[in-house]
């Protein structure tokens, strides 16, 4: 997986923030083991256009390894759904956008809740293309944590220092994560909103061949596919981050809460 700075997670990249005000709101979430700043720059670029913005930590995300390690994707889910009830507590209208793992339960929240009026993946996954994961529903027993890899996939690397993750991940959370993007995968003839989908060229974690899969399954009648060919899985933060954050908020601002 892509490195990001690891270690303790700093207090502050742990905490959900609110930006903005306004009718229309747009749900941001984090990827696999990261934290909310990781779509900060969405964040802002919306909520400088009148959306209210709530970005929330996901069970188990900017705390411990361990305590990664007790949750599942029922969890994620969990997390997911009430963030989206939080915001809708807040205002009228409702988008979502994710990155990563949070694009995949950006896409669970559009075909499970008919609130969403829009919805917006960046480097988001429906299947990983390791062999050494077939492995894991007897492996993870065996082999407690994965260590990541000290490669970066991003062209811009200083792009790593707004990345916060654990050292180490739980495999029992990765088989999660593969089971979360089956259990998505079923559900994608659902998702009927106007669908963004953004992928990275040089996606070395998520392949990029999800994203035709995403635009192929769902059931949107208005959707679209935009590849960065510089960018890494942190697309987010990388060398093409202000056009992603361009387009994903030119998308929420086009149709959430649109007659």
């Amino acid at each position: 997986m892509t490195a990001r700075n690891r270690g303790p997670i700093p207090e502050e990249a742990a905490k959900p923030y609110w930006l903005g005000e306004g009718d229309r709101g747009v749900l941001l979430l984090h990827g696999f083991a990261g934290t909310p700043p990781e779509m900060r720059r969405l964040g802002e670029w919306l909520a400088q256009r009148g959306f209210l913005v709530y970005a929330p930590l996901l069970a188990g995300h900017g705390t411990t390894p361990e305590q990664m390690a007790v949750t599942d994707r029922w969890d994620w889910i969990r997390s997911a759904n009430g963030a989206l009830d939080e915001l809708l507590s807040r205002c009228r209208h409702a988008g979502v956008a994710g990155q990563s793992m949070g694009g995949t339960l950006a896409l669970h929240l559009a075909a499970t809740r008919p609130e969403i009026w829009a919805v917006a993946t960046q480097a988001g996954l429906l299947s990983l293309r390791d062999w050494r994961l077939r492995l894991l529903p007897a492996l993870h027993h065996l082999v407690p944590w994965q260590v990541p890899s000290d490669e970066v996939d991003l062209y811009a690397p200083e792009g790593l220092a707004e990345l916060h993750s654990y050292d180490r991940r739980p495999t029992r959370a990765i088989l999660e994560l593969v089971r979360l993007g089956r259990l998505v995968r079923q559900e994608m003839a659902a998702v009927v909103q106007p669908l963004l989908v953004l992928h990275g060229g040089r996606d070395g974690v998520v392949h990029p061949g999800n994203a035709d899969q995403i635009l192929a399954l769902a059931s949107s009648p208005i959707r679209a596919l935009h590849r960065f060919e510089r960018s890494g899985h942190g697309m987010s933060v990388d060398v093409d981050k202000d056009e992603v954050a361009a387009l994903a908020g030119s998308w929420m601002e086009r149709f959430v809460g649109s007659a």
